[in-house]
């Protein structure tokens, strides 16, 4: 039976991921929405961010508990070849490891983090970090800057596929340096930070920063937004059913300026993009001609674009509320940010149309862009 010590040892832990996870979570340069995760563990449970909840916000019950032993399992199972019912198959396992009594599903990277052999890990996706993780010279930068300190992983469908990647490497890094990796990188996608204590954890995600904001050459403008309260675009509104936020200011504007700049942003950079803006965005050369474009969008794709962005004007999105046309908003900014700063190493890296497709169909993230929109 667990001494009163043990018991007295998990509760401070527990504060510890939650003031972890708030300060990460609230801070924009690191997680938007309900993007990034965060981890405890010890010898026999693993406590983690449910899926789709905020970082900003999280209190106890924003986290599961899930067995150790039973994920341990997951690691050695066998499961179809076929991805779609290989992800339902791990999606049983996991939820058949959970302890809490919350209804909240674990998050899709839980695996990941029962792998890491440190009590804490803070998964997030800042910008300077996608900045190089998202540009043409992302692995010859982090092999270069942290060399023997980390591991960077070529991106990799999100899910079981990736988990088993990343597993292999950790196992290949532990028989070279003998320890696990505490900065895993992870291409068009984010980072994970593990350490035995959130002290540690804030020191190397201050180093990894400093690191990079050192070799910015090319910087980002004055991020100064202009909000448009005027509801200019009402009529878009109204045809649409939809919700609308226009903003603008000289990062916008850049990308805005003609439609070669906009083929910078044209294209999703991770997989949060896709979440929370889909894979695809409209640009429009000029105003009269925007309720034409967005019919036309929508008849082509099947729905309205959630973003627009107009030519030497700023950018316009659309969605079923105001907290998500203001979320839109925020990652497609972030994606804007992420482009700009690619040109310091090497310019901007899409994803792939094989990788954008795997997410747009995945259970797991149209779940998670349900869940955030709540």
């Amino acid at each position: 039976m667990p001494s009163i010590d043990h018991f007295n040892k998990m509760d401070q832990s527990i504060k510890d991921l939650i003031e972890i996870s708030r300060y990460y979570g609230a801070n924009k340069e690191y997680v938007l929405a309900g993007g990034g995760n965060t981890s405890y563990k010890d010898s026999t449970q693993l406590f983690i961010k449910a899926s789709g909840i905020s970082l900003a916000t999280i209190d106890e019950d924003g986290f599961v508990c899930l067995s150790r032993e039973g994920l341990k399992k997951i690691s050695t199972s066998t499961y179809s070849s076929n991805a779609q019912e290989r992800e339902e198959e791990v999606k049983r396992d996991l939820n058949a490891c959970v302890c809490s009594k919350n209804g909240k599903r674990p998050s899709v990277e839980t695996s990941l983090h029962e792998i890491i052999d440190y009590p804490f890990v803070v998964h997030t996706h800042p910008t300077l970090v996608n900045a190089v993780l998202c540009s043409k010279q992302g692995r010859e930068k982090i092999s270069n800057w942290f060399q023997n300190k980390a591991i960077f992983v070529e991106y990799t469908d999100p899910g079981y596929v990736l988990f088993k990647k990343v597993m292999e490497m950790i196992g290949q890094y532990k028989v070279t340096f003998h320890s696990t990796p505490q900065l895993i990188f992870l291409e068009n996608h984010g980072v994970f930070v593990a350490a035995n204590t959130i002290a540690e954890i804030m020191a190397l995600y201050n180093m990894v920063m400093q690191k990079i904001s050192n070799e910015l050459v090319v910087r980002l403008p004055d991020p100064t937004l202009t909000i448009d309260k005027e509801n200019t675009f009402s009529s878009i509104a109204s045809a649409t059913g939809k919700k609308t936020l226009f903003v603008s200011n000289k990062l916008i504007l850049h990308f805005a300026s003609d439609r070669e700049a906009f083929e910078n942003i044209a294209y999703p950079f991770t997989p949060d993009n896709i979440v929370y803006c889909k894979s695809k965005y409209l640009f429009v050369e000029n105003d009269h001609q925007l309720t034409g474009e967005i019919q036309d969008f929508e008849k082509k794709n099947g729905y309205p674009p959630k973003v627009v962005v107009l030519r030497g004007k700023g950018l316009l999105t659309l969605e079923d509320t105001d907290r998500a046309a203001q979320t839109v908003c925020e990652v497609f900014e972030d994606m804007m940010q992420i482009s700009y700063l690619s040109d310091n190493f090497g310019g901007p890296q899409f994803m792939t149309p094989a990788q954008i497709a795997f997410i747009d169909n995945w259970e797991v993230e149209n779940y998670r862009r349900k869940i955030a929109k709540e």
